[in-house]
């Protein structure tokens, strides 16, 4: 059995919360779309814990937060369409 160990480009193991691609494998639309939901439901959640930003950086973050919901309405829409 070979065992493939990820490294980061200072040969360093890669973090548990980062993916690793591969090029050979294509995902289908839906399977991406869903990931892309998840992954923007985590962002909403961590934002709703509360982001220590300086003052110059609220309206940045608050713009985030605003775009992320949307977006997360858009993808949920379009997991419920027929995807190819």
């Amino acid at each position: 059995m070979i065992r493939i160990l990820a490294v980061s480009l200072l040969n360093e193991p890669v973090a548990e919360n980062v993916g690793v691609l591969v090029p050979a494998q294509r995902r289908s639309l839906h399977a991406m779309v869903a990931q892309s939901l998840k992954e923007t439901e985590a962002l909403i959640n961590r934002l709703e814990l509360g982001v220590a930003v300086a003052d110059s950086g609220r309206a940045l973050v608050s713009e985030l937060y605003v775009q992320s919901r949307k977006q997360r309405e858009v993808l949920a829409q379009a997991l419920r369409l027929e995807l190819e």
